[in-house]
């Protein structure tokens, strides 16, 4: 008899566990119900299609509605070969998402009264004094002669946070094979040598006269280092990580952080899944130099401190009880910063405006599934966010594939996001 009842009160245990640890999962994964959970559970079938289609090993998101998490899951695994589990507080390259996090630090600057947007650059770097443009590019006896003439405009501080001013990249239409010569290794060398480099080459166009995605924040972050005397990392841990707790941001890892770190994968030429850089010990950005500190590109982080990030520019500069900036510096940070004929796209979408870090959408429409006056943008290894102001929401969507455009669950993201909480 009184093994009967320790059987049955171990089974009466054991069941209430297992259903509080699913009502947890669940209540985790959908917290409001008129959340459209329907809109969800397709979005997260699309992520294990494309884990089980080998396009990336998994993915992590979230959507946040006023001062809530309403959805959340991490689904997948961080290795596929070791089957490592992923986790929330795994580690990804969020590439170009640190775009917004060094427009911030520029902005601090003018918040201090140090800077002004309306600057121009070479004050600050006089490499930059003198720009020439591309006009064409002709071909002398085999070697590539660059035609170009004086620029007729300055290039002023704003035009760094808005890609306004003219400096070629990894996405240059006319000297993308110029860009790459110039910065065969980046890694090797620091922000001061990457921008006497880059004055070196002509700019694509005239500075304010067009939008073309570049690298012009790894300007802005050299330009903070000459005001303020500090190394960029230094400046951004000092005014932005610590004061919020962003301990998981950082420009490289060391070996302590291994087991949480992300294998990266690329699509090779038959579109299978091969790894680009390993989630281990072996990582270049644990094992290689720590010299780089990309603006454009160079973050580590988590979902949950970007999240504390986003948090704070929703919340018009405030994190907890600590202002972080001013509402008028975060302000900036919300309104299209471009003439109403440039547009703020890779794409040429008329829809997009660019603020003083973000993507700005203009108008909703069938090429624009974000609300209007959102801000939001990607990174190049499949990681995504935006912020929705007027209805209070983020989201928010990492995982670790090279090949961003080609996987569908990323780039069906906003769709998705958008149907779960109209």
């Amino acid at each position: 008899m009184k093994k009967l009842l320790f059987c049955f009160i171990a089974t009466l245990i054991l069941t209430n566990i297992l259903s509080a640890q699913k009502s947890n999962t669940r209540a985790e994964k959908i917290l409001k119900p008129e959340i459209n959970t329907a809109a969800i559970d397709s979005f997260e079938y699309s992520i294990k299609a494309d884990i089980s289609n080998k396009m990336i090993s998994g993915g992590t998101y979230l959507l946040y509605e006023k001062g809530v998490i309403v959805a959340s899951n991490t689904i997948g695994e961080s290795d596929v070969s070791t089957h490592t589990p992923l986790k929330r507080n795994s580690f990804f390259r969020i590439q170009s998402m640190t775009k917004p996090i060094a427009s911030l630090a520029l902005l601090l600057l003018q918040e201090d009264g140090l800077i002004h947007m309306n600057d121009r650059l070479d004050k600050y770097l006089p490499d930059f004094a003198n720009p020439v443009v591309l006009d064409r590019r002709d071909t002398l006896n085999g070697v590539v002669v660059l035609r170009t003439h004086p620029a007729k405009n300055h290039i002023f501080l704003r035009n760094l946070l808005t890609h306004t001013a003219g400096f070629p990249g990894g996405f240059s239409p006319n000297q993308k094979d110029l860009y790459a010569a110039t910065y065969k290794d980046v890694t090797k060398y620091d922000l001061a040598h990457f921008c006497k480099e880059l004055a070196k080459l002509p700019l694509d166009y005239e500075p304010g006269e067009s939008w073309e995605y570049g690298q012009s924040t790894n300007v802005a972050a050299r330009v903070i280092e000459i005001v303020t005397g500090m190394s960029f990392k230094d400046f951004l841990n000092k005014r932005i990580f610590g004061p919020m707790q962003m301990n998981d941001t950082k420009f490289h890892l060391d070996s302590i952080d291994a087991s949480r770190h992300t294998t990266l994968y690329k699509l090779d030429e038959k579109g299978e899944m091969v790894m680009a850089d390993p989630g281990n010990v072996s990582s270049v950005l644990i094992s290689g130099p720590k010299i780089f500190t990309s603006a454009s590109g160079g973050l580590i982080s988590t979902i949950d401190d970007y999240l504390k990030f986003c948090t704070m520019i929703l919340k018009n500069g405030k994190y907890g009880n600590k202002m972080i900036a001013k509402p008028e510096t975060i302000a900036l940070m919300k309104t299209d910063q471009l003439p109403s004929n440039i547009n703020g796209s890779v794409t040429g979408n008329p829809d997009k405006g660019f603020t003083f870090g973000y993507q700005f959408t203009r108008r909703e429409g069938n090429n624009s599934p974000l609300p209007e006056k959102s801000i939001s943008w990607i990174g190049s290894n499949c990681t995504s966010f935006f912020i929705d102001p007027k209805r209070e929401v983020i989201g928010i969507y990492l995982t670790q594939n090279e090949n961003y455009g080609q996987i569908p669950s990323w780039e069906n993201f906003y769709q998705w996001m958008m149907k779960a909480y109209k």
